[in-house]
């Protein structure tokens, strides 16, 4: 049974969510310590916006609330309490993780980083030996699922935040944005963000200016940019095509006589002008000035909105890939049933090769032995071989599998305490 147990952003504050929140050495030494007393196999997905464990338990006796416990001593905060907790297993758990890769379950819909931390939590997994053949197969299924949804469904397409939403704007006024000088207004970090946003969409030529220099100098270090010095920004604002203003002000620092003077000298070029501070940076009256395009946050945020509305549209075509990939991984995991029925089939007819080679071995010299053993170990392979496939053939439904196992069991005489015994063996497979 395959638990998935933790706090995400459905269930659990931020503050709450940032008590649970663990490092890489943190995940690693927890699953190190664990394998093997508490689950068998294991992964933590931990974010900004969740941690989860995914294990599949040692034994029967434990259940979520064992594995909930365990993380709740590696985080003993008050504040951290139960009904923090969600707790899904098996079919709701696989679903789930498959949900969380395909940035279906994400707080902002389709924000495909999250398939990167799936990624990365699974690698943390290996090197602490927390991820066998169950969560290979897990984990690489769920990524599969994630490059799908991303691939075959426009889920991730369209800009979610304020700094990308404003320079995919930018990218429809200007279509291309290598010959355009840009500046950025404020060294924050949505003025940050937009700066490397901008550099990621082909712009070059940008330049940094703030009211407290060395932070300029900072940034524009950080961005290999040119620093221009807050109070000479005006006299060199007509270079300027795309202008990004993001401070802490309270009153405009971009007056519409600055844009008009600039304009004059610019002879009307087109200058697109982006407002993302609260309260405004630029002068609203700027908008009256010819050739100027002043965007401020609530432009910015219905460009969002109608982004979002058109990535909530695609969440049928993601559920459906995720639902298929889901039934692609019970079809393989439901055979795992068959394991010990053939681990033992294979056994009895070994004992009975073995026990014939024996009867005849004073009647064949050494050579004939070697070749007479080889012989007959390949016409029980070949004699077992349809037997195997036909009993590790998917199917949709445990009892199906069930049902084919038992016929096999009586067809070969296969007693329950062999079976109960091979389960055994195979426990830690």
């Amino acid at each position: 049974m395959i638990f998935a147990i933790g706090v995400n952003h459905h269930t659990a504050p931020v503050t709450i969510r940032e008590c649970l929140h663990l490092s890489d050495d943190e995940i690693a030494e927890f699953l190190r310590v664990n394998t093997g007393r508490l689950f068998r196999e294991a992964s933590i997905v931990s974010t900004c916006n969740r941690t989860e464990l995914y294990a599949l338990p040692a034994h029967d006796e434990i259940g979520g609330e064992d594995l909930i416990a365990a993380l709740r001593r590696l985080r003993p905060e008050e504040e951290l309490r139960d009904e923090h907790f969600f707790r899904l297993f098996h079919c709701g758990a696989v679903t789930h993780l498959h949900k969380v890769a395909a940035a279906v379950d994400s707080q902002i819909l389709g924000d495909m980083q999250i398939l990167n931390q799936v990624k990365h939590s699974y690698e943390l997994a290996i090197d602490a030996g927390s991820a066998g053949n169950v969560f290979s197969h897990l984990f690489m299924g769920a990524l599969h699922t994630g490059k799908r949804v991303r691939s075959e469904t426009a889920i991730g397409i369209g800009a979610v935040s304020i700094s990308f939403a404003a320079v995919e704007l930018a990218t429809k006024i200007f279509s291309d944005l290598h010959r355009k000088n840009v500046l950025i207004v404020g060294s924050g970090e949505t003025s940050a963000l937009a700066a490397r946003h901008l550099l990621s969409k082909g712009a070059e030529h940008l330049s940094i200016t703030n009211r407290t220099y060395e932070n300029a100098v900072a940034l524009a270090d950080e961005l290999h940019a040119r620093v221009v010095r807050f109070e000479s920004f005006p006299d060199v604002l007509q270079e300027y095509d795309i202008v990004v203003s993001a401070t802490a002000a309270t009153e405009p620092v971009i007056t519409y006589d600055m844009v008009k003077a600039a304009m004059k000298r610019r002879q009307n070029r087109p200058l697109l002008m982006l407002d993302l501070a609260v309260p405004r940076d630029i002068d609203p009256r700027i908008n009256d000035l010819n050739s100027v395009f002043l965007k401020d946050l609530d432009s910015i945020q219905s460009i969002i909105d109608q982004n979002l509305a058109q990535r909530q549209q695609e969440i049928p075509r993601a559920e459906a890939i995720i639902t298929e990939e889901v039934v692609n991984f019970f079809l393989w995991y439901n055979t795992l049933e068959a394991a010990p029925t053939i681990a033992q089939l294979r056994e009895k007819f070994e004992q009975v090769r073995a026990a014939e080679m024996e009867r005849f071995r004073n009647k064949l010299d050494p050579d004939s032995h070697d070749t007479v053993e080889m012989l007959t170990r390949r016409i029980i392979n070949k004699l077992l071989h349809p037997t195997m496939v036909g009993i590790k053939k998917p199917a949709h439904d445990i009892s199906e599998l069930s049902s084919r196992i038992q016929l096999v069991r009586d067809l070969f005489d296969l007693s329950e305490e062999e079976i109960n015994d091979s389960n055994t063996s195979n426990s830690g497979s």
